[in-house]
């Protein structure tokens, strides 16, 4: 345990048995460590209560010291005045729903983190104290909000309910140095102004200072916060004020930017920020161009931040589909515009005191149907593209009405014809040669790959937790090939299991479920096996991986071409199977069937309503 850095003793206190009574104590503290997105300094506060000298009762509350500043003129934290660019976040894993794991809380929010922001704006109702833990470790900015949204009623005891909730959510939260405003008011609601003077008193109550900041979408909060559909900070110049969402409904009903009614070439699912990772390149490429002229835009405002809809695909219960205007997937994979915004971030700027480095993408599956027009997202001062060792051009970023503001804008190629290969694209900073990207022609589907989505925290770590694992369709160069949309089937052993639908179909070349265990440090291993239809003949590709990094057990695998199930005394499979109408394969561990595929079984899809429901996965 570190030594003590200061302490403080109080006068004695005689307290009656049934009573209460508010000590303040002063604890000085020379040259502190400061609190902020870039050095996330914490201090462990020990409080305990003596009698005669003896401990009765002790608390233990981490803090972080650090000075927050709002005004019309922007935010400043430590005197720094700095914009914050966010995130919305609803808190939701498929299958399971809210019922995250602190660690995969902590995943969540590294992924929002290295995405390239600093705040994240957390959806209308309490969210996990491990979530906001997450967050004072890494440097994330936090506005954190009561119940409800859309919704007011004039029963009086609704009121009193959210104040209720006002009190308690600030109670609960107020030792975190993430937090930095406090949305007590139900989003997107018209509430009397009566109640909102309230709320807002009730704020500074629980969170006495000048270090308090409520915020509401209605006069009377100390920041003023708004959608982009609705204006934004447009029109406000004289109240602190930031963007609360953009990016997705103002393109989803056409009512603002990229001058919509020109789209002449673009349908009307093709212009919306609600893309699926596997709806293509152009698709995905005109999400990114969405939240890029949003972004855009906002910086042109007197907003001292911005958060774009939405982190994470989700459920939205109301509806059978799933909201796809994600930066990444509901399974945590990365769409195009995860690198847009990864790269906003300076190449210099630390991170725990650590520069995030320079980012190059390619946001093209370089295949004969992708964009001639390549796209590349990075943080670089130049960017050189070369197909196959020729280069096709060395250029500075763009300087489109989409890019006026914004911190580093996307370096756009154009090619006269398709050529397979290898694009490489190299970032240069003072004319050094700092960071490179390839991507390659993806050829047929020959192999499969299992990995997983740790994220910083070691699986099972803690008693409970739950991880991603993707399973890649990959060709000889172990490349995964973007158009692969088949079944996985996957499997596993021991004290882990599986939820989700097995089989699912991959998405742009990868297939996702999730991992479960409920001991820590569980050895345990995941398989996959997918049945790969080429020309007449029928490849089983299969792959494991532990979590853990344990040793996989050796396994064969079996089949038939009969219909009947496959067994430890069925053929093993060696070589592709030729002109088999059907084939049912297994994955055998010490001669027990693992996991199991057929050629003829339906497999449920990412994007259908079914992931709505929490299902256990089967082999």
């Amino acid at each position: 345990m570190d030594e003590p850095v200061a302490s403080s003793v109080s006068s004695p206190q005689e307290l009656p048995p049934g009573a209460d009574r508010e000590v303040t104590q002063e604890i000085h503290l020379q040259k502190p460590k400061l609190w902020s997105p870039q050095s996330p300094d914490l201090y462990q506060v020990r409080s305990e209560v003596l009698d005669n000298g003896n401990a009765v009762d002790v608390e233990q509350t981490r803090i972080g010291i650090r000075r927050i500043q709002i005004d019309k003129d922007g935010f400043l934290i430590n005197g720094e005045k700095t914009f914050l660019r966010g995130v919305n976040r609803h808190q939701e894993y498929p299958y399971i729903g809210n019922a995250v794991p602190d660690d995969a809380q902590y995943r969540d929010a590294c992924k929002i983190k290295q995405a390239g922001f600093d705040y994240v704006r957390l959806s209308h109702y309490p969210q996990s104290p491990a979530f906001l833990d997450a967050c004072d470790e890494l440097g994330l900015v936090v506005m954190d909000s009561i119940l409800g949204w859309q919704y007011f009623s004039k029963d009086p005891g609704f009121a009193e309910l959210k104040y209720q909730e006002c009190r308690q959510l600030i109670r609960r939260d107020r030792n975190h140095p993430s937090v930095i405003l406090w949305e007590v008011s139900p989003n997107e609601s018209s509430m009397p102004k009566a109640f909102v003077q309230q709320a807002n008193a009730i704020a500074h109550q629980e969170y006495p200072g000048d270090q308090c900041y409520t915020c509401g979408w209605m006069d009377g909060d100390d920041v003023f916060i708004q959608a982009r559909q609705h204006g934004g900070c447009l029109a406000v110049t004289n109240h602190p004020c930031l963007v609360s969402e953009y990016g997705d409904w103002e393109y989803y009903a056409q009512n603002a930017g990229l001058e919509q009614n020109k789209w002449k070439d673009l349908q009307p699912g093709e212009r919306s920020s609600r893309q699926l990772r596997g709806d293509g390149e152009v698709r995905l490429l005109q999400q990114a161009m969405n939240f890029q002229e949003a972004h855009n835009d906002n910086l042109k405002t007197t907003a001292f931040a911005d958060s774009v809809w939405v982190m994470y695909d989700y459920n939205r219960g109301y509806a059978p589909d799933l909201e796809s205007s994600g930066v990444m997937d509901i399974f945590r994979l990365p769409k195009f515009s995860y690198w847009f915004f990864r790269s906003q971030r300076d190449a210099d700027e630390k991170i725990a005191g650590t520069p995030s480095g320079p980012v190059v993408f390619i946001a093209n599956y370089w295949t004969h149907d992708s964009p001639l027009e390549v796209r590349v997202f990075s943080n670089c001062e130049e960017v050189a593209l070369t197909l196959n060792h020729k280069l096709i051009e060395r250029r500075r970023p763009d300087t489109s009405r989409f890019s006026t503001r914004l911190r580093h804008a996307p370096f756009t190629f154009t090619l006269s014809h398709f050529e397979p290969g290898t694009l490489r694209a190299t970032g240069f900073i003072g004319g050094r040669d700092v960071a490179r990207q390839e991507r390659r022609t993806p050829g047929r589907v020959t192999d499969l790959a299992v990995r997983f989505d740790l994220g910083g925290k070691p699986f099972a770590s803690s008693p409970r937790d739950a991880v991603f694992c993707y399973a890649d369709l990959q060709d000889a160069d172990s490349t995964i090939v973007p158009t692969a949309r088949m079944p996985v089937f996957f499997g596993t052993s021991d004290q882990a299991h599986l939820v989700g639908h097995n089989p699912i179909l991959s998405e742009a070349g990868t297939a996702a479920i999730l991992l479960e265990s409920d001991t820590p440090k569980p050895p345990c291993a995941v398989y996959a096996i997918s049945l790969v239809q080429d020309q007449d003949q029928t490849l089983i590709l299969s792959s494991a991986a532990s979590p853990t990094g344990t040793k996989v057990p050796d396994y064969k695998i079996s089949y038939t071409t009969d219909g009947t199930e496959p067994s430890a005394g069925s053929p093993i499979y060696l070589h592709p199977i030729r002109n088999a109408p059907q084939v049912r394969a297994a994955i055998l561990v010490q001669g027990h069937v693992i996991a199991s595929a057929d050629s003829r079984a339906s497999a449920r899809s990412t994007s259908d309503k079914a992931v709505l429901t929490a299902k256990a996965a089967t082999p």
